[in-house]
């Protein structure tokens, strides 16, 4: 799976409002198995507090370029 989609994945698992705040092309390659291993986290669950979801994209925050 490509990183756009795990994005789009995350932010629909997460409810993000705001649909598009993960772009793919501010994230490198080089993070590839991080950013899966998120996915694989959110794809786990089926809700979040509002604590885990800030704590989830600030993990993805600190990741992008």
């Amino acid at each position: 799976m490509d990183i756009s989609k795990m994005l789009e994945d995350i932010e629909e698992n997460l409810n993000v409002v705001n649909k598009g705040i993960l772009k793919a092309k501010d994230f490198s390659e080089d993070n590839y198995v991080k950013i899966k291993e998120v996915h694989e986290f959110v794809s786990s669950r089926n809700k979040f507090s509002p604590q885990e979801t800030t704590m989830i994209l600030d993990e993805l925050k600190n990741l992008r370029n």
